[in-house]
């Protein structure tokens, strides 16, 4: 006659530990849904449980291709590098990314723990998705699968009498200083490509759009990744220049060498995309 089986969650072999009974898989769910466990005498209050005394740990999730998900680490450590053959994730296949591109940090300031990214001087540039941008001179944008630099507008120094053709109806009357007037380079967007510069866009309006509707000032008939109307390029009321995205899927995304993150972020370097989700 077989033995009869131990009783199942009963730590075995230990007199002080018979009365234990492990808890269950479906028990911490009854425990931690709530209404799921009718016998719980109160609501519970406290907050989920999480170490405190080690440093906080970010996630990096890289998506897979056309998702919005993927793998998942768990960066524990100070420095996270990414790159294409150095560093604690590489990307060996994707030529647009440096050998060391970009740096995830871990800084301890003020007494408060932060997560910063920085792009370690590559050649394409850490691009992090917004809603809106400022532009300034040199801004670079990602549209779809378009790259546009901005070039800011520009006061030239004024028009003095040594740059002015002779008037032949001039009276000979002396000008006052404040009477030359300023020359301006108009602001202006460009599309880079590996080749160089493409196509250049010089404003002279308040308001362009980037799409693939052909009513679009800067027109991407052939890009699988961009909307009708994808990016607003306007001028502000003080002047300034601004890209903004209305919700499209693929977005607008914005160069910039550092920034420090708040909760969660999105970041794209080469082809590839990446979340980072910090404490």
């Amino acid at each position: 006659m077989s033995p009869s089986p131990k009783p199942s969650g009963r730590l075995q072999g230990n007199p002080y530990r018979a009365g234990t009974v492990i808890e269950t898989d479906e028990d911490i769910r009854q425990a931690l849904e709530p209404g799921a466990a009718p016998a719980r005498a109160t609501i519970s209050t406290a907050n989920p449980y999480r170490p405190m005394q080690r440093p906080p740990v970010a996630l990096l999730i890289v998506y897979d291709d056309g998702k919005t998900d993927g793998e998942t680490i768990r960066i524990r450590t100070d420095s996270f590098v990414v790159g294409r053959t150095e560093g604690d994730l590489l990307l060996p296949h994707d030529a647009l990314v440096s050998t060391r591109h970009l740096e995830i940090t871990r800084q301890h300031v003020g007494g408060l723990f932060r997560w910063v990214l920085t792009d370690l001087q590559s050649t394409n540039g850490l691009y992090i998705r917004v809603t809106r941008a400022a532009l300034h001179d040199r801004a670079e944008i990602l549209v779809g699968n378009g790259r546009y630099r901005f070039e800011a507008p520009e006061e030239h120094a004024p028009v003095t009498a040594d740059d002015t053709p002779p008037d032949p109806h001039s009276t000979g009357s002396t000008h006052g200083w404040d009477s030359a007037s300023p020359r301006s380079r108009p602001p202006a967007l460009s599309e880079l490509l590996r080749e160089g510069i493409g196509n250049r866009m010089v404003f002279t309006r308040p308001e362009y759009w980037i799409g693939t509707d052909p009513a679009c000032a800067i027109c991407r008939p052939d890009d699988p990744f961009c909307e009708p109307r994808h990016v607003r390029i306007f001028r502000g009321p003080g002047g300034g220049w601004y890209a903004e995205h209305a919700k499209t899927a693929n977005g607008l995304w914005y160069r910039v060498p550092q920034v420090v993150v708040d909760k969660s972020i999105q970041f794209q370097i080469g082809e590839q995309r990446f979340r980072l989700r910090v404490s």
